[in-house]
């Protein structure tokens, strides 16, 4: 178990609780500060292997080229479409979710990352 952390009250006054002026929604991630919180690609000869599309090189989440095609946004939204027209599921998902956060805790993505754009409640937002 964790340990808990007691600070003393001269502690608490020097903590800064004004948020950031970024934007939370800003796209830019900075992977150096984030070491390790991120998932790896498979391995290039296993992607090979099964004939799935991706860079025909060695690829890291840290590069600052990924290689994706020109039109990767088309390419996201159309198989997006093609997913809540085939799967019921994902569907419901879409339409009744009321944004409590009560499957966030659950959510391997958010709890690995730490990072609030993982929310299940934030992707159905950013996906809509």
């Amino acid at each position: 178990m964790s340990e808990e952390v007691k600070l003393k009250p001269e502690e608490l006054v020097r903590i800064d609780y004004r948020p950031p002026q970024k934007s939370w929604m800003d796209p830019t991630i900075d992977f150096q500060a984030k070491k390790g919180n991120w998932c790896y690609s498979g391995a290039l000869e296993s992607l090979e292997y099964l004939d799935l599309p991706r860079p025909k090189t060695k690829w890291a989440p840290t590069d600052e080229d990924w290689q994706l095609p020109e039109n990767w946004k088309e390419i996201i939204l159309e198989g997006l479409r093609k997913r809540l027209d085939r799967f019921r599921t994902l569907r419901i998902f879409m339409d009744v979710c009321v944004r409590c956060g009560a499957c966030a805790d659950k959510c391997h993505f958010f709890i690995g990352s730490g990072d609030p754009k993982n929310m299940p409640v934030l992707r159905a937002e950013l996906l809509r």
